[in-house]
Parts: C-alpha cells; sequence; structure tokens
C-alpha cells in the first residue's frame, strides 16, 4: 500500500504565498470593478443633470409687454407742507398759483402749477422758486377700466383728448370727466394745468390710483 506523500514547508509556504496573491489580486480586481461601476454611475447622474439643466433653462421672450397703467409724468413744484391749511396759505400768497393744486401724498402737501409729460415743458419759476418734479402716476391696482387706463389717457398732448363737444364723450374716461374739464376750460386751456387738477381729483378720490416718487 502507497501513502500520500508528506507536504513539507516549502510546499506550505509556496502554498500559502500563492494563496496571498491569489487574494490580493481579487480583491484588487473587486475595488477596480467597484470604482468603475461609480464612475458609470457618477458619469450618468452627469448626463441626467446635464440634461435637466438643459431642460429649464428660461427661454428670454424678447417681446415687452406695454403698461398702459403707469406713465412719468413731470410737476412743477414750489414746495412741501406738513398741512392743507399751510399749502393754502402758501398759495394765497402769489397769484400764479391761482390756478395751481395740491396734492397729498403721504401725509405731505405738494404745491404742484402744472404737469407735463416731459421736463422742458415745464416753465420754471423764480418768484416764487420751482423746479421739475418727476413722479410716476399709476392705475394698476384698479380693477375699474376707465381708472386704470387714467394715467394713459392724461399722457396726450391732444387737447381734444381732454375737451369733448356736442356730448361725444367716449366710453374709456371717468363719468365726472367732462364736467370737471368743462370748469377748468373757464379759466384756463393749458393742458399742463388741467392735468394737475385731474391727477390732484382722481388721485385724493380713488385708493387704487398711486403717486410714485
Amino acid at each position: 500500500m502507497k501513502f500520500p506523500k508528506v507536504i513539507g514547508r516549502h510546499e506550505l509556504r509556496n502554498a500559502a504565498v500563492i494563496g496571498s496573491v491569489a487574494g490580493l489580486a481579487g480583491v484588487l480586481f473587486f475595488i477596480i470593478l467597484l470604482s468603475s461601476m461609480n464612475l458609470t454611475t457618477e458619469q450618468q447622474q452627469q448626463a441626467d443633470s446635464g440634461k435637466a439643466n438643459d431642460e429649464v433653462i428660461p427661454v428670454q421672450s424678447n417681446e415687452v409687454m406695454e403698461d398702459n397703467s403707469s406713465v412719468v409724468f413731470y410737476a412743477n413744484q414750489y414746495g412741501v407742507f406738513t398741512s392743507a391749511e399751510s399749502a393754502q396759505d402758501f398759495i394765497s400768497e402769489y397769484p400764479v398759483l391761482n390756478t395751481g393744486a395740491t396734492v397729498e401724498v403721504d401725509g405731505k402737501y405738494y404745491v404742484w402749477s402744472s404737469v407735463t409729460t416731459t421736463k422742458e415743458e415745464l416753465i420754471l419759476s423764480d418768484n416764487p422758486t420751482s423746479f421739475a418734479k418727476s413722479f410716476k402716476f399709476t392705475g394698476a391696482a384698479c380693477t375699474e377700466e376707465t381708472l386704470k387706463g387714467l394715467p394713459k389717457l392724461l399722457e396726450s398732448n391732444d387737447p381734444s383728448k381732454f375737451y369733448f363737444q356736442d356730448g361725444n364723450i367716449p366710453d374709456n374716461i371717468p363719468q365726472d370727466w367732462q364736467s370737471i374739464t368743462s370748469a377748468l376750460s373757464s379759466f384756463s386751456q393749458d393742458l399742463g394745468i388741467a392735468r394737475v387738477h385731474l391727477i390732484a381729483h382722481y388721485f385724493e378720490k380713488n385708493d387704487c390710483m398711486k403717486i410714485e416718487f
């Protein structure tokens, strides 16, 4: 009977080395495989993210929406007062202000003689001193269309847009417009004077009308 050959120390050492090398190679292969999978996943995520970013990029429109409810005007301003009485006392001292108006904005009383659509149209005064005061008149908060479109209507320099003959009153103006302009025409045909009184009137009577400096 033959017995199996006894394995010596040398053979055991070789086997151990081979086993270690094989194990290390397996670990390295696993690490490389795992890294490759992670890299592929990251690349896929980046690609998906890039697609998502491409999808959400807003397209800017070259079209500009026209705002018919707000217009910038220029007032010929003579002073600002803390009370209506003080403003009225100031106006009474100067005949040039007899056709002017007082406009209350945020508790302050502004004395204006006229309102124009451009700064160059204003005729400034030296006695008393006046200066150009720019402001935006807006009806954006108004639900009534005649009030919302009022600033745009006041922007016109065409007298026929302010004064109407033979009762030919358009539908896009407030109901009391005709009575106000008729009264104004009795002492002045100046559109700047008409404009300041119309702004003062509709701003005071309608909370939705705003004046912004």
